[in-house]
């Protein structure tokens, strides 16, 4: 519900404040240097400390309190100017990032101690799913609002910064509520030993990096990230169904772009929710979750081809768009569950071969390619478009129409970036060789020496001589 009305900053930036799209790119580039250096750096430190499920709590109850708060500082007005705007948003990512990395490590070694199995961490994500797939109605607030502004007449910024400002104690929950979660597995003892027997060594932070050679899972969506590192964010959705989409008489009052927009999220994101607690079984059926992300791949290339070719200026073109969608939808919930359940998959293989968990390099490196590729270089290039096109923002509230090239691009690159993006995506997970036999082997073999090791522990603190 708060990120429904707090993740639509990008679009506050460009079309309500009206700042130039270059300027945003200097902040952003800024913010990836920042998160360079210190997302690896805190990943790693969280792993060589083999943090306890008390510590993480702590960690994560902070984490959520300082970044939701800190989500709504980055909307706020008060007649700033655009470096001041700019100057605040590079403070508060800066902060965020800290706060950010530090709580997605210690949710990540939260959500794995919940068990040692895959197949019931992979339920974590289902439910989650579909927790939040009962708040469309509210999470769509904001593009309902705008869509009938003659009948509601708010502004933008007032349903924007006010929705996030009442709705952030949900956003604070909803970081805390997962800290009471029973841990069942406990990394925080000694490592045991590696798959041949030996005793792992205590790691340097350097020494942590390597660790991650023998996730080729992680390795290839690094590969992944880097080379689609400069396609182009388009940056809020809503900026695109606000200008292009053409307006409907609803009842007598005018449905806009953003009413579009809310309408299609609910219809394409029916046979999503419908499907969301079968997710972990049909991506059994598929035949595990590695051939489920490929299948999503090849699916989401039809959808953008199809999204381009047929357009979206007639009511049976606009009802095209809602049914790929609605694909897109469903396979996107695919390929979250899915993802989740590699990534424990590879954890335990990690510890297999090394007898160390890498849980916090992995989730920190993976969330430095996130805000660098996604938010920061890929929100570069986009800009650079969005300038390239003469974008200034601002056109609905002045009554004018938006530039010539912005009209006639934007669509291309909406629908056909993801195209090349997916192609690539799929192409580095076939170089991956993982199969459910894989991970049956890894959590027998790993079950059997936590409890020799467990066994261990138990007579050393009943045997003084033993534990010496």
């Amino acid at each position: 519900m708060f990120d429904g009305f707090a993740n639509r900053q990008d679009f506050l930036y460009k079309d309500y404040f009206r700042i130039p799209a270059n300027k945003i790119s200097v902040a952003g580039v800024i913010s990836s240097v920042w998160d360079a250096v210190n997302d690896p750096i805190l990943g790693g430190w969280m792993d060589k400390k083999r943090l306890g499920p008390q510590a993480l709590r702590v960690i994560m109850r902070v984490s959520a309190v300082a970044g939701t708060i800190l989500t709504v500082v980055k909307l706020v007005d008060g007649n700033l100017t655009h470096f001041q705007h700019l100057l605040l948003l590079v403070i508060c990512n800066m902060t965020q990032d800290i706060t950010g990395t530090m709580n997605g490590v210690a949710a990540e070694k939260m959500r794995a101690g919940i068990s040692p199995l895959t197949q019931q961490r992979g339920r974590i994500d289902v439910w989650g799913n579909m927790g939040a797939s009962l708040t469309w109605v509210i999470g769509n607030l904001p593009t309902i609002l705008m869509g009938f502004s003659s009948v509601f007449g708010f502004s933008d910024y007032q349903i924007l910064f006010y929705g996030s400002l009442i709705l952030m104690p949900f956003g604070i929950a909803a970081h805390i509520l997962p800290t009471f979660v029973r841990q069942r597995v406990d990394y925080s003892y000694p490592a045991p030993a590696t798959e041949d027997g030996e005793a792992p060594e205590k790691l340097s932070l350097l020494q942590s990096f390597q660790v991650v050679k023998h996730n080729r899972y992680f390795i290839v969506n690094a590969v992944a990230s880097f080379i689609t590192v400069f396609s182009p964010d388009m940056g809020d959705e809503l900026m695109i169904y606000r200008y292009l989409m053409p307006t409907y008489k609803v009842f007598g009052a005018e449905m806009s772009g953003e009413a579009l927009l809310t309408l299609k999220q609910t219809l394409s994101g029916t046979l999503s929710n419908i499907l969301q607690p079968f997710h972990r079984q049909i991506i059994n059926k598929i035949g595990g979750p590695l051939r489920a992300q490929q299948l999503k791949c090849l699916i989401n290339i039809f959808n953008r081809l199809v999204m381009y070719f047929g357009g979206y200026k007639s009511p049976w073109r606009f009802a095209l768009v809602v049914a790929m969608e609605s694909l897109w939808n469903a396979m996107m919930g695919f390929d979250q569950v899915a993802g989740k359940m590699l990534d424990y998959e590879w954890y335990d293989y990690v510890e297999l071969k090394t007898g160390q968990r890498s849980e916090g390099v992995t989730t920190a490196v993976n969330a430095l390619f996130s805000k660098i590729i996604t938010n920061n270089i890929g929100q570069v290039t986009g800009n650079a478009f969005l300038q390239w096109t003469g974008y200034r923002g601002g056109y609905k509230e002045d009554g004018i129409r938006p530039p010539e090239k912005y009209l006639k691009f934007m669509w291309p690159m909406y629908t056909l970036i993801p195209v090349l993006d997916h192609s690539i995506w799929f192409a580095a997970r076939c170089f991956v060789k993982w199969k459910p036999e894989d991970r049956e082997r890894t959590e027998l073999l790993l079950a059997q020496r936590r409890e020799a090791e467990q066994a261990l522990r138990s007579e050393a603190k009943e045997d003084p001589v033993c534990a010496e």
